[in-house]
């Protein structure tokens, strides 16, 4: 029976990484490639230097913090979609408040940026928590069809309201000095790696302590996994599906922090760049746990990192690989309970023919 229960949690994240992994890399086999020279090109291209840890981790940070807002979300029973417009959202709004407050002091300049981040992408996505609190409309669906409206308001604001005069391409003017995020030289070497990924790892331990330590954070998980019995207690539904929203996309609207005031200075468009997309699969890989969602990410980063290798040294494959490893894990992991399940009962079928 030990061996079943070992397969049953074969089908878990761990299991899921494996199997993306190993069917990518055979995939890759397929087309040409050696596996362990694939495998040695992303892990060289991701760790190999200073440098390409800095851009691993870079590219990890908003992948947390998106990562983060989806998962609030599912701790509550919702399913949110629109991270990607809530980042969106919050870094123009970031950005707005980096222009149009260039002046201000240091002190209150980046908390004031934050701050818009956060309400911008809070409260787009509490727009669809009482859309379903409501009016009964899936979270699903209205997530989705916020994120082309909030493609359309960012875009104007990026090359209309607040666009560079100086620039040719579609972005915003410079936010003031103050507003600017430093960058960590002494971890990224050479990469544009910055102070926005201790505000994406303070995110996730205050995650962890607010569903593993506080009332708050224990009605959102009762609410989500038992309504009726958070009904009964006294709980207004309506209104934790809104404040769960909020929440969820404050998180998302703070993860362009990194490089709207990081890396760039100013918004660009399309600057989310699919991490609020890519925020669902780190969720689901990472188990809903802060801890998880942290390493999630950090793998995540480095396939972004170290794939760019293989579009210089490879023969027969790209960069288009990682995406491919991505899709295979989420896939995976949608099927974890079968994979595990299945594997379990071919084990139970050998032991009771040796019987």
């Amino acid at each position: 029976m030990t061996l079943v229960r070992s397969l049953r949690s074969a089908g878990g994240p761990a299991g899921a990484l494996s199997l993306g992994f190993g069917a990518a890399l055979a995939l890759a086999a397929i087309l040409g490639e050696n596996p362990v020279n694939v495998l040695n090109l992303l892990v060289q291209g991701a760790v190999g230097t200073a440098t390409a840890r800095g851009y691993s981790l870079f590219y990890a940070t908003p992948l947390i913090l998106t990562g983060l807002s989806v998962a609030w979300a599912l701790r509550a029973g919702l399913f949110n979609i629109g991270a990607e417009g809530q980042m969106t959202i919050g870094g123009t709004a970031m950005a707005a408040a980096g222009i149009l407050a260039s002046g201000l002091p240091g002190f209150v300049a980046l908390p004031l940026a934050l701050t818009a981040a956060f309400a911008a992408g809070g409260l787009w996505a509490a727009l669809a928590g009482w859309i379903k609190a409501k009016r009964g409309c899936h979270e699903v669906l209205s997530t989705i069809l916020l994120n082309f409206i909030a493609y359309g308001i960012s875009s104007f604001v990026i090359v209309q309201a607040l666009r560079d005069p100086a620039s040719q391409g579609p972005e915003t003017a410079q936010v003031g000095d103050t507003f600017r995020i430093g960058v960590i030289p002494w971890i990224g070497g050479a990469s544009p790696l910055n102070w926005s990924l201790a505000l994406a790892v303070a995110a996730a331990a205050l995650f962890g302590f607010v569903f593993a330590r506080t009332r708050f954070g224990f009605v959102q998980r009762l609410c989500g996994g038992a309504p009726e019995t958070a009904r009964r207690a006294g709980h207004r539904l309506d209104r934790e599906i809104v404040k769960a929203m909020f929440l969820s996309g404050g998180l998302a609207g703070l993860a362009g922090a990194g490089t709207v005031l990081g890396f760039a200075g100013r918004a660009r468009e399309g600057f989310a760049g699919g991490a609020g997309f890519v925020g669902i699969a780190v969720a689901l890989l990472g188990g809903g746990s802060a801890v998880g969602i942290v390493a999630a990410s950090l793998l995540f980063g480095m396939l972004a990192k170290g794939s760019l290798n293989l579009e210089i040294d490879a023969d027969y494959i790209t960069r288009d690989l990682a995406i491919v490893i991505q899709a295979l894990v989420v896939l995976a992991i949608a099927c974890q309970k079968g994979l595990g399940d299945f594997w379990a009962l071919i084990a139970m079928k050998m032991i009771a023919r040796k019987r």
